[in-house]
C-alpha cells in the first residue's frame, strides 16, 4: 500500500512538473505578426481579406494565444510580464491604411483583441496612389477605443534610406543622418498631438536600419523598435531590435496559428 501511494506521489510529481514546464514554454516566446492592409479583393501579397483577418484572429484566440498590448511587450521584453497570460502575441500593422478603421477596428472591438498600428505620418488623411490613409478623427476614435496603439513608420521617408545612407560612405558623419533626425521627430511630434500620448515605438520603413538609425531614435525617444527581421522574442530580447513575422495573402487561420507557435510550441 505504501508503495502504491510512493508511486502516485511520484507519478503526481511528475505531471505537476511537465505542465509547469509548459506554462513556462508557453511564456517564454513572443510572436509579432505584421499585416499591411486588408481590402476584398486582395491587391497585394501582403493584403488579406476582411473575413481572412477576422478567421487568423478568432484561431489565434481558439488556439489559446493572448493578443497583448504595447504596454505588455515592452513588460515581456523586460522579463515582469505577468504569468497569468498565456502564449501572448502582439498584432501589428505597417503603413496606417483607412482599411484598418473600416475592417480591424471591429473586429478588435468584437474580439476584445489590442492591435498596434506603425504610420506614415505625412500621408495622414491622404491619398497618394491607390489606398486612402487613417484620417486624424479615425486615429482618435481607434485610440480612444483604449485597444489601439500608435508608432511610427516614418514622417516621410518611407523608403530604403540605408541606401541613400551607404552611397554617402556611410559613417557618423552623412547628411543622410541629420534628415533622419528631422524626421523622426516630426512623425513623433505628429502622432503625440492627434493621441494625446508620447510616441515612443517606431517600425522602420521596409525594416532597415543600421546602429547610427537606432542611435538617433533612441535619442528621439523612441524606446521600442520594430524590424524586418525573422523570429520569436524572449525576455531579455534587445528592444531596439524586435523581430517580427509577416502574414500574407496565402495564410489561414491554421497557418498563421502554426506561425505563432515558433521553434518551441
Amino acid at each position: 500500500m505504501k508503495r502504491y501511494i510512493y508511486l502516485i506521489t511520484i507519478i503526481l510529481l511528475l505531471l505537476t512538473n511537465i505542465s509547469l514546464a509548459m506554462a513556462a514554454e508557453d511564456n517564454r516566446l513572443l510572436p509579432v505578426l505584421v499585416y499591411h492592409h486588408i481590402q476584398d479583393p486582395v491587391k497585394s501579397d501582403v493584403s488579406c481579406t476582411p473575413s481572412m483577418f477576422e478567421a487568423h484572429m478568432i484561431a489565434l484566440k481558439d488556439a489559446g494565444f493572448t493578443p497583448i498590448t504595447i504596454p505588455q511587450t515592452r513588460s515581456f521584453l523586460a522579463g515582469t510580464l505577468t504569468q497569468s497570460i498565456k502564449k501572448p502575441v502582439l498584432i501589428t500593422f505597417d503603413d496606417g491604411y483607412e482599411s484598418l478603421y473600416k475592417y480591424a477596428l471591429p473586429v478588435s472591438v468584437k474580439l476584445r483583441v489590442p492591435m498596434t498600428v506603425f504610420i506614415i505620418t505625412s500621408r495622414i488623411g491622404q491619398k497618394p496612389q491607390f489606398s486612402a490613409y487613417l484620417t486624424e478623427s479615425q486615429i482618435k476614435e481607434m485610440n480612444a477605443s483604449g485597444l489601439w496603439y500608435f508608432g511610427s513608420h516614418s514622417h516621410n521617408l518611407h523608403t530604403e534610406s540605408t541606401k541613400i545612407y551607404n552611397a554617402f560612405g556611410g559613417g557618423k558623419v552623412n547628411p543622410l543622418l541629420d534628415e533622419l533626425r528631422a524626421d523622426l521627430v516630426a512623425s513623433s511630434k505628429c502622432l503625440e498631438n492627434i493621441t494625446g500620448v508620447p510616441t515612443e515605438i517606431i517600425a522602420w520603413p521596409y525594416g532597415k536600419f543600421n546602429s547610427e538609425y537606432t542611435a538617433i531614435a533612441r535619442l528621439v525617444g523612441y524606446k521600442m523598435h520594430f524590424t524586418s527581421l525573422y523570429g520569436y522574442n524572449e525576455p531579455g530580447t534587445n528592444p531596439y531590435s524586435i523581430k517580427r513575422i509577416p502574414v500574407s495573402a496565402r495564410d489561414t487561420g491554421a497557418s498563421v496559428v502554426k506561425k505563432c507557435r515558433g521553434r518551441q510550441r
